[in-house]
């Protein structure tokens, strides 16, 4: 059966997270559809074997049964010639990369930014893989501006985080350009927020003006102010 122009975006999107919810797909590639159409598109391809899905994502603070989650399936991978194996279980992390796209598409939609460059585990020399790096212009500041956004899920201990840092500053030493971007770490909750917050209190100055950390409801805005 021959893919649309939409099956493959769908399936390109879902390649580049490694795992996407139904919700993303739905906001990001069918906004001007009815939500019957990706339900439909998202059923055939896993029929097809060009998608699997790998479960249902948790919500609330209880759990609970959320939307579907998909990966590519075995003709997927075939089709965009991607090795690896499936994964057996729901990827959260890689779900809050999404989630955190997500959040810079709508503001897109609203105008208050617009999303020029992004990529999904950027490579950040010598030793750093950027979660998410993205360019953004903001046409009412009349200024553009680029951001290494590191994705937590309040699973890492303090040292982990602190090699990140130190990471990031390697990259700034050997770094021969004018600016480097502001590394942000997004996270979910209050709690998680103070506690890297005193993490990076303790970092030499330098390093500390190169760090920050936002709530993911709160990233726009922070953004727009940084």
């Amino acid at each position: 059966m021959e893919l649309t122009d939409r099956d493959l975006s769908v399936l390109k999107l879902t390649h580049v997270f490694s795992q996407v919810a139904s919700t993303h797909v739905t906001e990001l590639l069918f906004g001007d559809r009815s939500h019957s159409v990706p339900d439909k598109v998202l059923g055939r391809l896993v029929r097809l074997g060009y998608l699997s899905r790998v479960g249902r994502r948790a919500t609330g603070a209880k759990g609970g049964a959320g939307a579907f989650v998909y990966q590519l399936g075995r003709a997927g991978r075939l089709l965009l010639d991607v090795e690896g194996r499936l994964s057996p279980n729901v990827n959260n992390h890689a779900l809050m990369i999404a989630d955190t796209y997500l959040e810079l598409r709508r503001a897109e939609k609203l105008g208050v930014l617009a999303v020029t460059a992004w990529e999904v585990e950027q490579r950040v020399p010598p030793s750093v893989r950027a979660d998410l790096y993205v360019t953004l212009d903001f046409p009412q500041q009349g200024r553009s501006s680029a951001y290494f956004l590191e994705i937590d899920l309040s699973t890492e201990q303090p040292a982990r985080i602190r090699e990140k840092v130190a990471g990031y500053w390697r990259a700034v030493e050997a770094s021969t350009a004018d600016y480097f971007p502001y590394v942000v770490f997004v996270v979910r909750h209050q709690v998680r927020k103070n506690e890297l917050t005193r993490i990076f209190r303790q970092l030499p100055e330098e390093q500390q003006d190169m760090m920050r950390v936002f709530l993911i409801g709160e990233l726009i805005p922070e953004l727009m102010r940084l």
